[in-house]
């Protein structure tokens, strides 16, 4: 059994977003988007989804408290590299997905989507402070476990 750490499944994603988020700012400004907009735009992408992921009202419908089971005997930890991978899945490949498309016929959207990829990390950086660095997850079935 392969598992994932919490913690360091945030740490190292973080980064990726950031920087893909520059990549993809950068890109719509060479795709003619001018300075002013492109910036204002990326600004609210960061700043909207940041509140939006810490304040959306149905979260207070999922939160289920779950008791963390005890460490498998024959588990491992996933290297921080594949773990930063899989939890790129589905939201920050997506969203950049949809920005390289946004390049060609609407590059201020893109510099939204832009900074909706950035604020992505930048969530992930006001996270860590949420998380506990024992929990680990199966990704496979999302059991919880403290190690």
């Amino acid at each position: 059994m392969t598992l994932h750490s919490a913690y360091r499944r945030t740490l190292g994603v973080a980064p990726i977003r950031l920087a893909l988020g520059g990549v993809l700012f950068a890109a719509a400004r060479i795709g003619g988007a001018d300075a002013g907009p492109a910036l204002l735009a990326f600004v609210l992408g960061v700043f909207g989804i940041v509140f939006v992921i810490f304040n959306d009202p149905r979260a207070r419908f999922l939160r289920r408290e779950v008791e963390p089971l005890d460490w498998p005997v024959d588990a491992k930890v996933a290297p921080l590299w594949r773990q930063a991978l899989a939890a790129t899945l589905p939201s920050t490949v997506g969203v950049a997905a949809l920005a390289l498309v946004a390049v060609a016929v609407r590059p201020v959207l893109a510099a939204l989507l832009a900074g909706v990829c950035a604020g992505l990390g930048v969530a992930a950086l006001i996270a860590l402070g949420r998380i506990d660095p024992s929990l680990y997850v199966d990704p496979k079935s999302d059991v919880v476990y403290r190690r």
